[in-house]
């Protein structure tokens, strides 16, 4: 039996292979943000549902040093952005990833 891979979505902005990865990653990131925040709300317990994407994210953005300051602060971003999310509605995670990834360079410029 063959694994089916959905394709349809697949480059998400037609940029660098990399930046469709880190994209992609970013989106799944929210979204599993946004999916343990209402299990939480509604009185789940969460910590079975956790993926955390982090670690990936930061080294293929070149964050070489992951001091507490930055966990500290991607976990902060992550989490206002994934309040944002609208788990029906795909198209806004693509446009939160963006941003988030926007956010990420900035901090990555500035560190």
């Amino acid at each position: 039996m063959k694994a089916e891979i959905e394709t349809k979505d697949i480059p998400f902005f037609k940029l660098s292979s990399n930046q469709d990865l880190l994209l992609f990653l970013i989106k799944k990131e929210l979204q599993g943000t946004k999916f343990t925040k209402e299990l939480d709300r509604i009185g789940f317990d969460h910590s079975l549902f956790c993926i955390d994407l982090g670690v990936v994210i930061l080294s293929l953005m070149g964050f070489e040093n992951r001091s507490d300051d930055l966990w500290g602060w991607y976990y902060r971003i992550m989490d206002s952005y994934a309040d944002k999310v609208d788990l029906y509605d795909t198209r806004t995670a693509h446009e939160l990833a963006l941003d988030f990834y926007l956010e990420l360079r900035t901090q990555l410029r500035s560190g």
